[in-house]
């Protein structure tokens, strides 16, 4: 066994005790005097707060080969231990905390270190303990180890529980895309881990029936973000960083430019999570002339209700053979024609059709057929005489024209066929069973059943019969005069009585874009009032490009072949005269301006 004094020096020493005569059994501690472990720093203690990590404790053994009575030497490995005691005492050895163990032979000097945690607040005395066995002479003269040991002088060490941090509260708010404020969506704020400081800690805070959502937080840099939306939406995967100090909250917009600006309350925008894909089916329709070759450029039109009660609109517009596709869901709907191509009218075909998960099938009243592509037909539309100004009105026999008398649905038919620039056949028998209310043998039945062959009375008759001797409304008339030029379609309805959905609006707003027709001062059309013998000569004259000679009727008043006594004064004197006096006429243009200059009058 290595020794850390050499045999030489021991043999002085027992000579020393013997000559002497003094001897005394070595104490379990030793004194300083004769302690070869000397406490040359002693552990320093201090405040802290609770769970907060402590300086690290420091007690410093140095070893001096010291030659005190009785020792000769170390026997065992050295331990070094820390205790702590509840007084400020160094003997009280409660609850070790953790040893040092060295060997004997390696060690010159020794310093121990301890870090000091602490779950109670409260004072600790903590001192640091060297264990080891000394060599010495016992009282049979024969040399012994005996345990010794050198303690550290108490360190106070004072763990307080701190002071709760100081917190900020914000708010944020949730609500839908219709701006409606929405209740129990979650939101988190965690630390932004790249930037953060302080606690360190997360948050979680859940949006009242307000909308709103308040954190209360310490300081510290959070990411802020939805971590769960309300049932029925989806989250937003907006996120935003916010600076929390002790008096100020900041929203960081950059952190390499450095860009921060005082937080205002941010609102989370949740869009509803839409139902699955409803089930369509296709559904085709053709558009042909009456010769049967295909149109392109038609719209058609379907119309109606899904099966959910909700309100369903549908175009397709056909192709060069003629084809419009839609793609339908299920519901019960109106099959229909908008738009003719250029040069084309209208059709006033309506098929009622019904979409099931089984497939698309006709919706008769008493019964269900599986639908086949229908095929709309359309007819040119048919020219006006602009050339001749003929008489096409004419008053009564008692000399009166009757311009606030009114004009049934059979006489507007009549008028317009003989305007036609193609006359039809008086020969020919036209007559057929279009209408179950327009008998054979009725003046007005050869005329309509032209004027339907034409295809100018879709729409006019909006059902089965023709009620010929109805008066004409203003929305019928507007509706017959449309099919004599093309539609105008526009999205502008500019008559405050007229509804979107009127079965009559596209013709009422297209005639009114070429200018036909003015509605009254006070914005509205009166689409349902009876048109009046004035009104139709004013409209007619407009479609026709027609306008009177006010001179020319003035300085020949007495030589016309037709005047009237209960229009002199009228407004619409002029036009009166203009529709039911037959006469030659030169057009003199001026930049947009055209006036018509009489030159002669029929008898």
């Amino acid at each position: 066994m290595k020794k850390l004094i050499s045999k030489k020096f021991l043999s002085a020493i027992l000579a020393l005790i013997m000559l002497s005569g003094l001897f005394a059994a070595m104490p379990m501690t030793a004194s300083a005097e004769d302690d070869p472990f000397q406490v040359t720093e002693n552990p320093v203690g201090g405040m802290y707060w609770l769970n907060q990590t402590a300086v690290p404790l420091k007690a410093t053994f140095e070893y001096n080969m010291i030659t005190g009575v009785g020792i000769v030497d170390i026997e065992t490995p050295i331990k070094v231990q820390w205790y702590w005691s509840e007084t400020n005492s160094n003997t009280g050895r409660i609850n070790g905390l953790g040893e040092t163990v060295v060997e004997y032979d390696k060690i010159i000097s020794y310093r121990a270190t301890l870090t000091h945690t602490t779950a109670v607040a409260g004072v600790r005395y903590y001192y640091a303990v060297i264990s080891y066995g000394a060599v010495v002479l016992g009282d049979s003269q024969q040399w012994e180890v005996v345990p010794m040991e050198t303690a550290t002088a108490p360190a106070k060490i004072e763990v307080r529980a701190p002071e709760p941090p100081p917190e900020q509260s914000f708010d944020v708010i949730k609500i839908d895309e219709d701006g409606n404020l929405l209740a129990g969506a979650i939101f988190s704020l965690v630390p932004d881990e790249e930037h953060a400081w302080g606690e360190k800690k997360s948050y979680e805070a859940i949006s009242d029936e307000d909308g709103s959502a308040i954190f209360t937080v310490t300081a510290g840099v959070y990411i802020l973000s939805e971590k769960q939306a309300p049932d029925g939406y989806n989250a937003s995967d907006e996120t935003y960083v916010i600076w929390v100090g002790e008096d100020q909250i900041l929203e960081v917009v950059d952190y390499n430019t450095q860009n921060y600006k005082p937080y205002e309350t941010i609102i989370f925008v949740n869009s509803k999570i839409l139902p699955p894909p409803v089930q369509s089916h296709i559904v085709t329709a053709l558009k042909v002339d009456e010769d049967g070759k295909p149109l392109a450029g038609a719209t058609l039109h379907i119309e109606g209700v899904n099966d959910k009660g909700v309100p369903r609109v549908y175009d397709a517009i056909t192709d060069k053979n003629g084809v419009a596709t839609f793609e339908v869901e299920p519901g019960e709907y109106i099959l229909s024609e908008y738009a003719a191509p250029e040069g084309y009218n209208t059709t006033d075909d309506k098929y009622n059709i019904i979409i099931t998960s089984n497939g698309v099938f006709f919706n008769f009243a008493t019964h269900l057929e599986p639908y086949k592509p229908v095929i709309f037909v359309n007819k040119k539309i048919p020219t006006l005489n602009k050339k001749d100004h003929f008489a096409y009105m004419q008053g009564y026999p008692d000399g009166t024209f009757g311009p606030g008398k009114n004009m049934t649905r059979a006489e507007a038919v009549v008028m317009f066929s003989r305007l036609l620039a193609k006359k039809m056949e008086l020969t020919t028998d036209y007559r057929g069973d279009y209408y179950p209310d327009v008998p054979k043998e009725k003046w007005y039945a050869n005329e309509v059943g032209y004027m339907q062959l034409l295809g100018v009375l879709s729409d006019y008759s909006r059902d089965k019969n023709f009620r010929p001797d109805e008066p004409v409304t203003r929305a019928e008339f507007a509706t017959l005069a449309a099919h004599f030029a093309e539609l105008t379609l526009t999205d502008t309805n500019i008559f405050t009585d007229v509804a979107n959905d009127h079965w009559a609006v596209k013709y009422i707003n297209s005639a009114a874009a070429k200018g036909w027709i003015e509605g009254y001062p006070d914005k509205t059309f009166k689409p349902e009032a009876n048109i009046t013998r004035a009104e139709v000569v004013t409209l007619v004259n407009r479609i026709l490009e027609r306008k009177a000679d006010a001179a020319y009727i003035a300085a020949n008043l007495a030589t016309l072949p037709r005047s009237y006594s209960d229009v002199t004064n009228h407004w619409a004197y002029l036009a009166i005269m203009e529709a039911s006096v037959g006469h030659d006429f030169n057009k003199e243009v001026t930049g947009d301006e055209w006036t018509e200059k009489w030159t002669a009058v029929y008898k």
